[in-house]
């Protein structure tokens, strides 16, 4: 079992990325932006932070620099809608920043749990980019 922060400003995205991660057997904690997010990882170890990257305050982008920064060995999955955006190019610009993987949205628990599957068994010492 892993300990996972789900981050995403739109409740649906939190309420189904839970209940498929619960039901995988994780400990799912949730945020709904990335400024509550670095809260939260600043006072619980997750071994994985799956996250927008179109979010009020702290966008998914400045959310994962700051995350390398003070945990660059956590895995970061990346995952976008793209909104008026490109979801490719924006999540394309989030590996660039440093996640690991990414996602495009809407979530399905097959690939869902295979990425989290993928990440997970990934060796810490690979986590990070540069790390």
């Amino acid at each position: 079992m892993a300990s996972i922060l789900v981050v995403d400003d739109d409740p649906t995205i939190l309420m189904i990325a839970s209940e498929i991660l619960t039901g995988a057997g994780h400990q799912v904690s949730e945020a709904g932006d990335g400024d509550e997010a670095l809260k939260l990882v600043a006072e619980t170890p997750f071994d994985l932070v799956i996250l927008d990257m179109l979010m009020p305050n702290k966008d998914g982008l400045e959310t994962i620099a700051e995350l390398r920064g003070r945990r660059p060995r956590m895995r970061i999955l990346a995952i976008s809608s793209g909104g008026r955006m490109d979801a490719g190019q924006l999540l394309r610009m989030a590996l660039v920043f440093g996640a690991d993987e990414t996602m495009v949205k809407p979530l399905h628990s097959d690939t869902l749990t295979e990425a989290v599957s993928r990440l997970l068994s990934m060796p810490i010492s690979d986590a990070a980019p540069g790390a």
